[in-house]
């Protein structure tokens, strides 16, 4: 399976197929503004489209409501790259893989570059940095191609160390001094990868593997320690699935479907997409200790929308769900936590294929 293919497979999670649906009924009413308003300032993570380095990040500002869609642009004289797949802000930098392009662009908060980092192998090769995670001082950067994860000092901004994990490694997540990495396998379809990696951060050493569902692409911990995992499956005959991880037995328990997710503040929120259903888009709530649900449809109006790719909540609950479609700039839908469509909403991402939101404050 080729880089491109898998680019679009993966990054469009609406190309999901499963089980799992929703009982509300499309009523082809166009969502309806709550009484309250986007009052956050937040980043907005354009992919691009694939090959056209054109990826960006655009910043919206809520007290004047304007979406500035040349933030890097505008700090740097020239373009993001192609590809971008991750954003994290932590302490006073910024930092976004751009995954084609092989790069990690560190900025400050102005958007202003730091430092690029385009890392290859001893043969020459790209490394291509996907996914972020950040604990202690320490940036962690799973590298795509480079079947690995790279330890990056945030004071130094040189990469200390290059650990080996599964083929194709995509989200990583720090919790309990432990760093775990979903091994997809994806570009060597049909064998896709069944593991995740727990990598101890005192040793930086992986000490086991653990076996989950094929093609496991998205991470979230809960404040226990125990690890959501969602595998895509093959988009065939075997679904995108939600399960947990017991962080004390190591045991995989099988949830429900999911295409994305987000944990904050004790609730896991999944949203599942899959491609061309419409009818059976769902957001989903769950208590993120127990993994029972508590909301089967937190948000109606979400199953009038075909291409949704990210989810992230922020402090308040209010909650940010992208969708990109393939041939049109994206937009960003905010509804508070009553699951309402917040007035302003959606937000013209004026980019292709938004699928991160970074609320400042966060």
């Amino acid at each position: 399976m080729d880089f491109k293919k898998y680019v679009v497979l993966l990054g469009a999670v609406t190309l999901c197929a499963g089980f799992f649906s929703c009982d509300d009924d499309v009523d082809g009413e166009e969502p309806q503004p709550a009484d309250t308003v986007i009052t956050s300032d937040f980043f907005i993570l354009n992919r691009g489209n694939q090959g056209e380095n054109n990826a960006s990040i655009a910043y919206y500002d809520a007290a004047s409501g304007t979406l500035n869609d040349k933030f890097y642009e505008d700090a740097n004289g020239s373009r993001l790259g192609d590809s971008a797949e991750d954003m994290l802000v932590y302490g006073s930098k910024m930092y976004v893989s751009v995954t084609s392009s092989n790069r990690l662009a560190v900025m400050d908060m102005s958007g202003k570059l730091v430092k690029a980092i385009e890392p290859e192998n001893e043969g020459g090769e790209p490394m291509r940095p996907r996914y972020l995670a950040a604990d202690k001082g320490k940036i962690y950067m799973a590298y795509f191609y480079g079947h690995s994860v790279a330890v990056l000092d945030t004071a130094s901004l040189e990469v200390e160390k290059v650990i080996p994990v599964g083929r194709y490694p995509e989200q990583i997540v720090v919790s309990n001094n432990k760093l775990y990495v979903a091994n997809s396998g994806g570009n060597d379809y049909p064998n896709y990868g069944k593991t995740v990696s727990v990598i101890n951060l005192s040793s930086l050493e992986v000490e086991k593997e653990i076996e989950v569902v094929i093609n496991p692409c998205r991470l979230e911990a809960n404040e226990k320690g125990d690890i959501y995992v969602i595998s895509m499956g093959n988009y065939e005959d075997i679904p995108n699935t939600l399960q947990r991880i017991d962080s004390t037995t190591g045991t995989v328990k099988t949830i429900e479907n999911g295409s994305c997710m987000d944990l904050r503040d004790g609730f896991l929120y999944v949203l599942y997409a899959p491609y061309g259903q419409a009818e059976s888009v769902c957001v989903s709530k769950y208590d993120a200790l127990t993994g029972e649900q508590v909301n089967d449809n937190l948000i109606p109006d979400m199953n009038k929308v075909f291409t949704l790719s990210s989810i992230n909540v922020d402090a308040s609950g209010n909650i940010y769900i992208t969708d990109a479609p393939y041939t049109e700039t994206g937009s960003v839908y905010v509804y508070n936590k009553e699951g309402k469509n917040v007035a302003g909403s959606p937000v013209d991402s004026k980019g292709y294929g938004p699928n991160t939101v970074w609320v400042m404050g966060n």
